[in-house]
């Protein structure tokens, strides 16, 4: 197993994304928070999101899908504690994947997506809490409405959380891609370009999260912050 990172900042003065990689002996853990650019101190909220998940769920023994949502619901009190410390509302996305013994499970909350390379296909394997599966058969065209948030860690109860009781099986040659809405547009299931279907395709060990990252540059300048993380299995 082996994980590449990109992060790009995009048109946002400062990066508001973080990410987290930890490998155990049981598998590994990578986690992806986009801290929400509408409230202050939005990097604050997913850093110490991100940093608070991964050390409940390294000292915890619970199984894996306890620990996993013990977890999220350490980082949700911990941004809850920031928010009063700064007297200021704010929250963050968080997507959690853990890999091992053949299998993915996963966690998240918000829109940070969780996706599968797999055969030449991509597949989105989290729920997306936007407004965005609410309105797409709607309102087609409003961009602006649909990555309003439906459920984000702000301290208080988080109303929607994706978490499956059975685990994804995972095949030699798969890619997961954790990443940030900031590389939505080129990471989109069934609309990928031959560019992007190419880099995800090519086996080895190419640096597929920074070709990404590279693209998100090139194409889409005036983006939100972008956070790619790829595991290859």
């Amino acid at each position: 197993m082996k994980a590449n990172v990109s992060q790009w900042i995009g048109a946002r003065p400062i990066q508001e994304d973080a990410y987290r990689i930890q490998f155990l002996p049981e598998g590994g853990l990578v986690i992806v928070c986009d801290g929400m650019g509408g409230h202050s101190l939005g990097a604050e909220y997913a850093a110490a999101a991100a940093a608070s998940f991964v050390d409940f769920f390294t000292s915890s023994s619970l199984p894996v899908s306890e620990r996993l949502y013990a977890a999220l619901e350490a980082a949700n009190r911990t941004v809850g504690k920031l928010s009063r410390k700064h007297s200021r509302y704010g929250g963050t996305t968080l997507t959690a994947a853990f890999i091992g013994s053949g299998v993915v499970r996963w966690i998240s909350v918000g829109d940070s997506p969780l996706l599968l390379w797999r055969r030449g296909r991509l597949i989105r394997l989290n729920a997306d809490h936007s407004l965005r599966p609410v309105l797409e058969n709607i309102l087609p065209g409003k961009e602006g409405a649909a990555h309003m948030l439906r459920s984000a860690l702000t301290g208080e109860e988080m109303s929607l959380v994706d978490a499956p009781q059975t685990p994804m099986p995972l095949l030699p040659g798969d890619r997961l891609i954790l990443c940030s809405d900031g590389a939505d547009e080129l990471l989109k299931p069934g609309e990928l370009s031959s560019e992007v279907s190419a880099l995800l395709s090519a086996c080895g060990d190419n640096d597929a999260a920074a070709l990404i990252g590279m693209l998100c540059k090139r194409n889409h300048p005036a983006a939100d912050n972008a956070t790619v993380v790829v595991m290859d299995i």
